[in-house]
């Protein structure tokens, strides 16, 4: 789904948690509780999602990995993201 803006992802999904996931989060995707409504968002692979956005999501995860990567592509942090939480809420 596209949406104009992040403010109308925020209105048309009010009853959904929107997950940011980031390079700048300290908390592992792979402990948090995924919920069947959540909404991963990801950013551009150049510059992440604008600073306001940071801002306002409460919920920031990042995948873990070696200290000597800096980021993954965001597609492949896509599919991993993803994975995890449909293996959480048990859609496969």
């Amino acid at each position: 789904i596209k949406y104009n803006n992040f403010e109308e992802l925020l209105i048309k999904n009010k009853k959904s948690r929107v997950i940011l996931m980031s390079t700048k989060a300290k908390k592992s995707l792979f402990k948090f509780d995924f919920k069947k409504n959540d909404i991963i968002l990801l950013g551009r692979e150049s510059k992440g999602v604008p600073e306001n956005v940071h801002r306002e999501i409460k919920n920031k995860l990042k995948i873990p990995i070696s200290n000597k990567t800096r980021s993954l592509n965001v597609v492949v942090a896509a599919s991993i993201s993803a994975a995890e939480a449909l293996r959480q809420i048990k859609i496969f």
